[in-house]
């Protein structure tokens, strides 16, 4: 009675599976999840025929002699059958699909041998199963095969498993090892006691794990692809680094895929999705792939030489070059590539992560190169970053080491300062000066762009607070404006703080944006340009001429200074046109223009014969400490 209870309760729990959608439908990457289904199909098939036997032996129903020797037998037969399925669907993981397929049919012979013998047992009468008057099997050849047929399949699995222990997750092997020896130890247990009690609790208990672990696997695909997605691959790179296996890592960035969608749509952009997914999953089978966000993939082979690159890099160019027709539209993209190979220095999964970011910036930074391999001299540029981003954040803790330079601005008629760039510099203690071109854009990745703003304008106000006679002889003193500091409203409060909070005239104060910054969030930028106007403060244009100015933003914007950029100014090319074409446009405007970057004596002829008033550049001064500054001021104003 017992055993039929828990064949029942087998039967239910096996039966809640098949319902449900996920284990059945869940296109699971791994050979695995696809054929367990089938193993639940034989396993409740088992427990079917258990329980019309066991009813019948019990007494609770009475069958004619020729349907229970039928059923008992078919149950016999069931045994070896639900064993293979399960066991190969472990070797379909683990074995290439030749070796699988091999394996699968040498062992499927078998039990086509066994399965015709016994149901010609049921026609031709007792040879293999010997039935007593009761109809319970008391001899006969049947059951020692279904024992044995069982048992080499559990034990063949079991060496498959153990000799290829790495190649699948720790979760995965621990399933597959605990499977095949519950299964084997309930076998001997059957075969010892004649009960199988434990064979029906243990491999229900084995596939209700191997359900949850099911779910887990749906968790660490990507919805749309139906690959792996990152936190899969977090957790596959964790185990690569641990076991300091060699391994090549690309991670693959689909360039300007926003205008895919925004020109052809979000559904044609998540096809094209599916079928680069698809494209990487069947055409490198000995690596995995996974998607990492958006546009971007990852695949993980195992080492691979130069060549081997090449190779796998042009089919993946190659691929998306000749480009996916979606709904009659033919879609291309191009790719960036990123490639990492293990173990690194440190071989942390931090750092492999930050390697891989690297060298995808590095790409988008030179243009020049889709692909790039991070190498030793890479390794040395990373580390440099690492080192300024480390010497920003002590700075910002310490502002002693933020210091300001100024780089005086000259009115040409009256060969005298009157005015000056506030420009930051950056000191640490082991890596000396850091130039700001070197920092800035650190600091903007970072988002600690800000903080340093902050902490250039205090500086800045303490200055002209400090020195109201040098303050008095400037007609402005200008501060560069970063994009954050006008896209986030928050960053421009922190700063109108401090403007309120020094007693300047704040109308000596013009703040450096370029257009490029008025673009990126217009309106965001019109809070903020009206939180700092209502104080007084006044804004200049940079950069002009650099390709991203244009009139109406002139016109529409109260810039009264504009800044033609050091490129304008230095293209001496047709007796600078350009530099003239632009000077005298600001000039009909109405505007004051000041030619950035004059460095040598005939920029400035030509900056004076095109009567632009002021100047900037090393011609005149470098940025130079405020000490300095200070007594230029003094000298050059007398």
């Amino acid at each position: 009675m017992e055993l039929m209870v828990t064949e029942l309760f087998s039967l239910i729990v096996m039966a809640s599976l098949l319902f449900s959608r996920r284990a059945l439908q869940a296109k699971l990457p791994t050979p695995v999840e696809k054929h367990m289904k089938w193993v639940v199909y034989t396993y409740v098939l088992y427990l079917v025929l258990a329980l019309l036997s066991h009813v019948h032996i019990l007494g609770f129903i009475t069958y004619t002699p020729g349907l229970a020797r039928t059923l008992i037998i078919l149950h016999s037969i069931s045994v070896p059958v639900f064993t293979l399925v399960w066991m190969t669907a472990f070797e379909r993981e683990l074995l290439s699909a030749k070796y699988a397929s091999l394996s699968a049919t040498v062992q499927t012979g078998f039990l086509v041998i066994y399965i015709t013998a016994s149901l010609l047992d049921i026609l031709l009468g007792s040879r293999l199963f010997i039935f007593s008057g009761s109809l319970l099997v008391t001899g006969g050849y049947g059951l020692p095969i279904m024992f044995r047929l069982s048992l080499f399949y559990t034990v063949f699995a079991l060496a498959v498993i153990l000799a290829h222990w790495r190649v699948v997750d720790s979760s995965s092997r621990l399933i597959m090892l605990l499977s095949t020896l519950f299964l084997m130890l309930s076998l001997i247990m059957f075969q010892i006691f004649r009960q199988p009690y434990m064979f029906a609790l243990s491999c229900t208990f084995m596939l209700l794990l191997r359900y949850l672990s099911w779910q887990r696997k749906e968790l660490m695909l990507d919805t749309l692809t139906r690959i792996p997605n990152n936190q899969a691959f977090q957790e596959d790179l964790n185990r690569k680094v641990n076991t300091n296996t060699p391994y090549s890592i690309l991670m693959v960035d689909m360039e300007n895929f926003r205008l895919i969608n925004d020109r052809y749509g979000y559904g044609i952009g998540d096809e094209i999705l599916r079928r680069f997914a698809a494209f990487c999953s069947t055409s490198f089978t000995e690596a995995k792939t996974y998607r990492i966000v958006g546009n971007r993939f990852a695949l993980i082979f195992p080492l691979q030489a130069h060549y081997q690159l090449v190779r796998i890099v042009k089919a993946l160019v190659t691929e998306t070059a000749r480009g996916w027709m979606v709904h009659d539209q033919m879609i291309r993209s191009h790719l960036n590539i990123a490639i990492v190979e293990l173990p690194l220095q440190a071989n942390t999964s931090e750092e492999v992560m930050e390697s891989l970011d690297f060298t995808l910036l590095a790409i988008k930074e030179k243009r020049r190169q889709s692909v790039i391999i991070f190498n030793q001299k890479l390794m040395h540029v990373r580390k440099r970053k690492l080192d300024v981003l480390s010497a920003i954040r002590a700075a910002i803790l310490d502002e002693s080491k933020i210091l300001v330079y100024y780089q005086p601005i000259v009115a040409l008629k009256e060969n005298r300062i009157i005015g000056a760039e506030a420009l930051m510099r950056l000191q640490d203690d082991r890596l000396g000066i850091i130039s700001p071109a070197e920092f800035i854009p650190g600091a903007e990745e970072a988002g600690l762009i800000s903080k340093l703003t902050e902490i250039i304008v205090r500086k800045a106000c303490v200055f002209l607070e400090t020195n109201p006679l040098a303050a008095a002889r400037l007609s402005h003193l200008s501060l560069n404006i970063s994009a954050d500091d006008l896209t986030t409203v928050e960053a421009a409060r922190k700063l109108a703080e401090i403007f309120e909070q020094t007693p300047i005239d704040k109308t000596i104060i013009r703040l450096e944006v370029t257009e490029s910054v008025l673009l990126s969030s217009p309106k965001a930028v019109s809070v903020s340009w009206s939180l700092l106007s209502d104080l007084g403060l006044r804004f200049m244009l940079d950069d002009f001429g650099t390709g991203y100015a244009n009139l109406e933003t002139l016109v529409q914007l109260p810039f009264e200074i504009v800044k033609i950029d050091r490129s304008v100014v230095s293209n001496g090319q047709n007796n600078f046109e350009l530099l003239a074409l632009i000077s005298g446009m600001l000039a009909r405007l109405g505007k004051q223009i000041v030619a950035e970057g004059v460095e040598t004596a005939q920029q400035l002829e030509q900056v004076r014969a095109l009567g632009i008033p002021y100047v900037q550049g090393y011609y005149f001064s470098k940025p130079v400490p405020e000490e300095q500054f200070l007594h230029m001021i003094t000298e050059t104003n007398k």
